[in-house]
């Protein structure tokens, strides 16, 4: 009952962060029509011939980005394929340009962390690898370099904040034993337990 909660609250937020994630690889999720622009990644916008309307950008938290003789666009939760087509349109739009060529890239991503203490090799703050959606916690401790040996590996809490419609944060804190994910002892032997941006990892400590 507990697996069947915990994977309707991991579709829960799926849904309000409006994406729809795929499995990338056994661990990793990633947003199924590739990356998505995100506050504080580095934007290079160039029109081929027009270096006036050439930027290079961190996007803002409003999302909001501004080009020459054309204004603002709202840029993030578009992919960059995406925001050329839209800049394009506009530039043929306001007859600025009769068919500009647009090419949009990310040169840097912006860092999104999830936070480890207790009994783990490494503390702090773990920078989710970019276009990485979610992390499963059996590689993402791995990485982050795993276990101390008196950790208490098969209760590990993971809190996580949902925000209801109105704005509203509500912490829900997940009991993880990832020493049977690690050893793929779960009843399923496909269960995953995803770790996503924001989430805060304690592990304690084994009672000798």
């Amino acid at each position: 009952m507990k697996w069947i909660i915990l994977i309707f609250l991991l579709f829960f937020y799926s849904f309000v962060q409006g994406q729809k994630l795929i499995q990338a690889t056994s661990a990793t999720l990633k947003e199924e029509n590739g990356y998505r622009i995100r506050p504080g990644d580095k934007l290079s916008i160039s029109i081929l011939n027009e270096p006036d309307c050439s930027i290079l950008q961190t996007v803002p938290n409003d999302g909001i980005i501004r080009l020459s003789y054309v204004g603002e666009f709202k840029a993030i939760n578009l992919s960059a394929k995406s925001l050329e087509s839209l800049i394009k349109q506009e530039y043929i739009l306001k007859g600025i340009f009769l068919r500009p060529i647009v090419n949009v890239s990310i040169t840097e991503y912006a860092k999104r962390f999830v936070y480890l203490s207790g009994a783990v090799n490494k503390k702090g703050p773990f920078a989710l690898p970019p276009e990485v959606e979610a992390m499963n916690i059996v590689e993402l401790i791995s990485m982050s370099g795993g276990f101390t040996d008196i950790a208490r590996k098969n209760k590990v809490f993971v809190t996580r904040t949902y925000y209801s419609q109105g704005g509203k944060a509500e912490p829900k804190t997940f009991e993880v034993d990832v020493e049977s994910l690690s050893r793929g002892s779960m009843q399923n032997r496909n269960d995953k337990f995803w770790i996503y941006p924001e989430d805060q990892i304690n592990i304690p400590e084994r009672l000798f």
